[in-house]
């Protein structure tokens, strides 16, 4: 696995098995959620080349979703990550990710907003 990827599922909250995702996402969506329910953003990682495709995939999309539902970069209240990698669902809050993606790719976070928010 590559470093990056590996400190992105580092940040994980919680963790379970990949055939138990409806299950744990409803259950975390209720946990994570402070006025509510909170909103998982999910993705799958791919068994090589994850780094870059969270770089040029994943973070672009990202930030654009989570700029028009308000959750505004660095904090994105109320949506956490699902990630899929193998066989394992990592729950990642989405403001770690967002940190985690701005050392991958070198943006900050305003930068990620500029480039990918509007």
């Amino acid at each position: 696995m590559e470093d990056a990827v590996a400190a992105v599922l580092a940040r994980s909250f919680h963790r379970a098995r990949a055939m138990q995702a409806n299950d744990e996402m409803a259950r975390m969506r209720v946990q994570e959620g402070h006025d509510g329910m909170a909103t998982s953003y999910e993705m799958v990682l791919p068994a090589e080349g994850a780094a870059q495709h969270l770089v040029s995939n994943v973070l672009p999309r990202l930030v654009y979703f989570l700029e028009c539902r308000g959750s505004r970069l660095p904090h994105c209240a109320g949506v956490f990550c699902s990630i899929f990698a193998g066989e394992e669902l990592y729950f990642v809050r989405a403001a770690d990710l967002v940190d985690e993606l701005s050392r991958l790719s070198g943006l900050s976070p305003e930068q990620m907003v500029e480039k990918y928010g509007r």
